[in-house]
Order: structure tokens, then C-alpha cells, then sequence
């Protein structure tokens, strides 16, 4: 099905579930009827090389009933030609941005306000899930509704091809504020219903949305963590963290100040 929006030309592919040969339900179908419990949100933009290996590992999360929403951000790669292959899935649904970039943060608002699940996972499309990701960080934020996101460890692989563990110890479950350690997308779920009252992230900022959103959410919510390395990061040289590398510093620190003036009226001069 091709549909338009307000402010630019988009396809949305939804799964379509076949019969079985004796004409009953597919179980596939019977399965896509729980109630989805995680939308997995990923942006992609150029992505050719990775993103079917991002996909898979979404695909095959145990556990827990979820979705899959992804948007091809205007590329000028394969990348749509990749996302063919997924498009009659049953819980995958594809949208297609075709005439200007909006950038992930706008990609993953719009994601986000098409989501059916209460909890939001981000998963970027040059990175990938690792299994029981969905299920554990589901069972995390089930337990205590005084929660309202959780993350986790997670494997990095170097450009250099060296895969280490990143462990996230010092951060949100020990300090309200973030200001010593504001996290990033990779290895987090938030329940939907803060995202969308914080207003997800903020279009104008072009880099470090994701931690100044984080910084926002830790003024209204409690943070877990889970030990475990269940997010597999990738660095390379096309990945907009290792490209705006400079860039992201400087707005880190803009951003920053903002934070600090907002919650303690400080006007800081670095």
C-alpha cells in the first residue's frame, strides 16, 4: 500500500500472513494476534551493507510478542531494495522517506507515533540485537512501573574489527541527573507513553539528540540497568558517531549547559 503524508511521499508495507494448505490459519497469524508488547524502532539511512543482519537479529528475539518499524530515511544506497526482502513479514512494518532526509531523530519520533507496543526499543541499522534483548528488558520494565526505561551492557566492535565489552556500571541507576554519563540510543528501552509526553527528540538538534532526550527523561523517571551485553554496537568510519565525532563534542557541551541551567538556574561559561 502507497500512502502520502503532510510533508513528503512514503511506502508502508505491511506482512501478509498466507494460509495453510488445509485452509486453517496460519500460525503465524495467530501469533501476530498477542498483544505486541515492544515496538523495535529503527532508523536507516544508507545501510545497504548492515541492515539485513540488523533485521535478522530483531526477527529472531524469543520471549515476547513485538513489532518491527523501520524507515528508509531517503537513501541513496540498496538499502530499499534490501528492505524488500522483509516486507511480507508479519510484524514488520516499512516506510520509505523518498525526497529529502529528515534524520534519525525526526525518523524515530515518526516511528515511534506509529508504534503499537508499550515499551520502545531503538535499534540502529548498522547494529544488531543480541538474543533475549527484547524479552529481558520487557520482564525489567514489567516488574516495577516506577521505571521508565532500562539498558543494558553491550559488545562494540572497533573499526579496527576488536570486539569489547562496554559496561555502563556508573550511570542513571545511580544518579538522577546523567550529568557525568548521558546515554545514547544503543541498548535502551522506554516505555512509549513518556517518550511521546516528552515529545521524543528534538528535531533541531542535528547531534547528541538522544542523550539531551535522556537527559530530560532523568528528570521525570528512574532508570535499571542490566548488567548482561545484549546490544551489539558497530563502529565505522560511515556511522554518524565516527563522522560528527567533533561536531558531537561541542554540542555536548552547548547541550550541556542548557541541562544544568534549566534544573539548578546556573549560567555556565565553558
Amino acid at each position: 500500500m502507497v500512502r502520502k503524508d503532510d510533508s513528503d511521499q512514503l511506502a508502508e508495507c505491511h506482512g501478509q500472513v498466507p494460509a495453510t494448505a488445509d485452509g486453517k490459519e496460519h500460525p503465524l497469524k495467530l501469533r501476530r494476534r498477542k498483544k505486541i508488547k515492544v515496538s523495535v524502532i529503527m532508523p536507516a539511512r544508507n545501510a545497504e551493507k548492515y541492515i539485513e543482519e540488523a533485521v535478522r537479529s530483531v526477527l529472531e528475539q524469543r520471549g515476547v510478542a513485538y513489532e518491527l518499524l523501520i524507515a528508509d530515511d531517503a537513501s541513496t544506497d540498496g538499502t530499499w531494495r534490501r528492505l524488500g526482502l522483509y516486507r511480507r513479514r508479519p510484524h514488520v512494518r516499512i516506510w520509505r522517506f523518498r525526497n529529502s532526509k529528515r534524520g534519525p531523530g525526526a525518523v524515530r519520533n515518526y516511528l515511534a507515533r506509529h508504534a503499537k507496543g508499550a515499551y520502545l526499543a531503538f535499534c540502529d541499522a548498522d547494529d544488531k540485537l543480541m538474543p533475549g534483548f527484547l524479552c529481558q528488558t520487557a520482564k525489567r520494565l514489567a516488574k516495577d512501573r516506577k521505571i521508565g526505561a532500562v539498558y543494558t551492557d553491550r559488545w562494540v566492535k572497533e573499526r579496527s574489527g576488536q570486539l569489547r565489552r562496554f559496561s555502563r556500571n556508573a550511570g542513571p541507576a545511580d544518579t538522577w541527573d546523567l550529568l557525568g554519563g548521558p546515554l545514547s540510543n544503543p541498548g535502551l528501552v522506554v516505555r512509549r507513553t513518556l517518550f511521546l509526553k516528552l515529545g521524543g527528540y528534538r528535531k533541531e538538534i542535528p547531534y547528541m539528540e538522544d542523550c539531551e532526550f535522556f537527559w530530560r527523561l532523568g528528570e521525570v523517571t528512574r532508570f535499571a540497568h542490566l548488567t548482561k551485553p545484549l546490544y551489539w554496537y558497530r563502529r565505522h568510519r560511515n556511522s554518524l558517531t565516527e563522522r560528527y565525532k567533533r561536531k558531537a563534542r561541542s554540542a555536548r557541551k552547548a547541550l550541556l549547559r542548557e541541562v544544568i541551567m534549566r534544573r539548578h538556574k546556573l549560567r555556565i561559561s565553558w
